[in-house]
């Protein structure tokens, strides 16, 4: 598989939104603030279509409540293209016209200059937010992005009642929720078998993608073990319902022994078997995955191409991840914490007291520190806590702040 690469990266501020293509006008003037008045009159030619860039939303129909529309871009031009994250929005007018919707003021995005290989897919989310509009009413509307000079087009409906919505992104009520005979789950395994598998394949290519999305799977009939997979935040929430009780855990990769497929705090396999005790369990049941085994390859060879974590654990509440390197003594710490921002820092375990050879594990804490277990240059081990907030390094008996590496 082919992997697609971020070439540049820079700042673009929506100052001017105007664009042409092929001599027709694309975006009118500053539009009026929802609310105030109807969009201009202003008519957009159709988007072309011409096989070779298509462009598609993740859903059909929405929820006037949802925030966010992933829209995906495939390649089939028989070249390698770049692109970047831009895109717009337009609404179509009771006339059958398309119109532009404006953006906010100071509207801004990173931009990124994307390569998409001949025959590979990108996904992009496009932030409802970005529009100075009121989608309340609902409506028929298409994501629009430029292409090599073509302007591409991905419609969707707003309606309210839509099953995707902001209480349910994936469109499934929560697992408490659930009927006890797990009706309504993507996949249903029995003694017979899997119902189908498609939706699994839909599940590991969002996932290959970045999409966040779910994977609700029901095993037994009578009372059967309900699981929903979740992929939010760059990792794996699992969830499992049975006997009327639910356990969860979160997990970082997807990987493969060559027969089945699970979920692993290891980002490989060889790292995935030396946790496997504690931090290992199935996607799908054992048996299974053989059809999967090769997506999942492909998508650890990528994983590790771009990426020096080779085992990474994550906090209860998803916020925070600790990862270890191919480097003995290196551990790394990020946060992610919606409204909050987001950082991640490399550290070096001998910028401590110089005693510790490796870091041996990982585990978040109840009270939110990562607990390190090392092992130290005289053949002994040391538990050492690390404190995200302040990310300063203790043990049981002092506090000291981690030096600079």
């Amino acid at each position: 598989m082919k992997r697609i690469f971020v070439c540049l990266l820079c700042v673009l501020l929506l100052a001017g939104c105007g664009k042409k293509d092929a001599g027709e006008v694309l975006a009118a003037e500053k539009d009026p603030h929802a609310g105030e008045a109807a969009l201009e009159e202003h008519p957009v030619q159709p988007a072309a279509d011409n096989g070779d860039y298509m462009l598609s939303t993740e859903w059909p129909e929405y929820d006037p409540s949802v925030k966010t529309v992933w829209f995906t871009l495939e390649n089939h031009s028989g070249a390698d293209i770049e692109t970047g994250v831009d895109y717009g929005l337009e609404a179509l007018g009771e006339n059958g016209n398309w119109r532009q919707v404006p953006f906010v003021d100071n509207a801004a995005w990173t931009a990124q200059a994307l390569c998409v290989p001949d025959g590979e897919t990108i996904a992009l989310p496009c932030a409802l937010g970005m529009f100075d509009y009121d989608f309340s009413g609902g409506g028929a509307y298409r994501v629009t992005k430029e292409v090599e000079g073509q302007t591409c087009a991905a419609q969707f409906q707003l309606k309210d009642g839509a099953a995707v919505s902001a209480e349910t992104p994936y469109g499934k009520g929560p697992l408490e929720e659930v009927p006890e005979d797990g009706s309504g789950a993507d996949v249903t395994f029995t003694e017979n078998g899997p119902d189908s598998l498609e939706s699994v394949s839909v599940f590991l290519e969002k996932v290959r993608l970045g999409i966040p999305c779910q994977l609700r799977a029901a095993q037994g009939e009578s009372w059967p073990m309900v699981i929903d997979v979740f992929y939010e935040n760059s990792h794996f929430l699992w969830r499992m319902r049975t006997g009327g009780e639910i356990a969860e855990e979160r997990f970082s990769y997807i990987v493969t022994d060559g027969t089945d497929i699970y979920l692993s705090n290891g980002a490989d396999w060889p790292t995935a078997e030396k946790f496997m005790n504690k931090e290992l369990t199935w996607l799908l049941p054992p048996g299974y995955g053989g059809g999967f085994v090769e997506t999942v390859e492909d998508m650890t060879s990528d994983r590790l191409a771009g990426n020096s974590a080779r085992y990474r654990v994550w906090s209860a509440d998803g916020c925070y991840d600790a990862m270890l390197t191919e480097t003995p003594t290196e551990f790394g710490v990020g946060r992610q914490k919606p409204g909050e921002g987001s950082w991640g820092q490399l550290f070096d375990i001998q910028d401590w007291d110089g005693l510790e050879t490796a870091v041996h594990s990982l585990d978040w804490q109840a009270d939110g520190k990562l607990l390190l277990v090392c092992g130290t240059a005289n053949g002994g081990a040391s538990r050492l806590l690390f404190d995200p907030e302040t990310k300063r390094l203790e043990t049981e008996a002092c506090g000291l702040p981690l030096a600079d590496g």
